[in-house]
């Protein structure tokens, strides 16, 4: 029997989403093949074991590193900084323990999204034009709106926001700051979001889940409509024009191979009416609750989020030993 430990929680604005998807790992991992162990960070950034995920607090007593001596494999459920951002996979490296998902490179690369773009318009795949600004250098006279903003490394759209006008426009990046020193700043994009989610097999093939097209009645795919029931739908599989699929399918793979990413990831896309399509965001660790696009994806096409994981953990320990 394997002995696989859940991180969950985290130093960061995500530490409450880290805990859903860990909510769903758990239920989803079979206790007849895995021993589990959860191991949760608080808010200040200590770790302990839990006998459940409700008993990580706010703050508390716990220790500097995860406590990780009898583990096989992990499965860092931590999304944003200090758990996503490659910093928990560096530990896990010097360690030499196995872990799910991507390596240090490419989770890196993952949160920031300026230097993602960069990477995948080096590799001629099609990005949302993009100005990155800090207070230093603030954004010039010279835009339409209206405009999107988003902190640089920052998920699950916190700290995210649209603007019309410059009163508008200076609140967003207000809002942006107070997540990350650079902020994102777009032109609001004409379509619909699809999202196309990898999974890396052991042999290292590739295979996407079904395209997901998401519904919402917000201004954009923000956090309360990413986590409150009933606050977005999903159409899987999307119905998109012949051959447009297809594209997603294959950018999305090209995606997942310029970043070197490894195990599983979500490309999210704008699709326009014309089927033209440019990527959004790619992420490294895509939520794991019942809620979460990944795993709908990938059940719209026979693989249960138990089997996904199995998946996963199989390929982390052939390629991590």
């Amino acid at each position: 029997m394997k002995r696989v430990a859940v991180l969950f929680g985290g130093a960061n604005t995500e530490h409450d989403v880290s805990r859903k998807s860990a909510a769903g790992v758990v239920q989803a991992l079979d206790p007849s093949v895995y021993e589990i162990t959860l191991i949760g960070a608080t808010r200040d950034g200590l770790w302990r074991r839990v006998g459940s995920i409700d008993e990580v607090s706010e703050t508390g007593v716990g220790t500097r590193l995860p406590p990780l001596d009898d583990i096989d494999v992990v499965i860092p459920v931590l999304h944003g900084r200090f758990g996503e951002d490659g910093t928990v996979q560096g530990l896990l490296e010097l360690l030499g323990i196995p872990y799910v998902g991507c390596g240090v490179l490419a989770s890196a690369l993952g949160m920031d999204k300026a230097r993602t773009g960069a990477v995948l318009r080096e590799a001629g795949i099609p990005t949302i034009d993009t100005v990155a600004v800090t207070r230093a250098l603030p954004l010039g006279e010279q835009h339409a709106f209206p405009l999107f903003v988003k902190p640089n490394r920052s998920g699950s759209s916190v700290g995210a926001g649209q603007a019309s006008n410059p009163v508008e426009l200076s609140a967003a990046l207000a809002a942006a700051f107070e997540c990350d020193d650079v902020a994102l700043v777009q032109p609001v994009m004409d379509g619909v979001e699809v999202d196309i989610g990898i999974l890396q097999q052991p042999d290292g093939t590739l295979r996407a889940g079904a395209p997901l097209l998401v519904r919402h009645t917000s201004a954009f795919f923000d956090f309360d409509a990413k986590y409150t029931a009933g606050g977005a739908q999903f159409e899987v599989p999307a119905a998109l024009p012949p051959g447009v699929a297809a594209h997603l399918e294959l950018l999305a793979k090209r995606s997942f191979e310029a970043l070197g990413c490894d195990g599983l990831a979500r490309v999210d896309f704008f699709v326009a009416p014309d089927g033209t399509a440019v990527v959004n965001e790619v992420n490294t660790l895509p939520g794991l609750s019942s809620l979460s696009q990944f795993p709908t994806m990938f059940r719209a096409v026979g693989l249960e989020l138990s089997t996904v994981l199995a998946i996963l953990i199989e390929r982390a320990v052939r390629v991590r030993r």
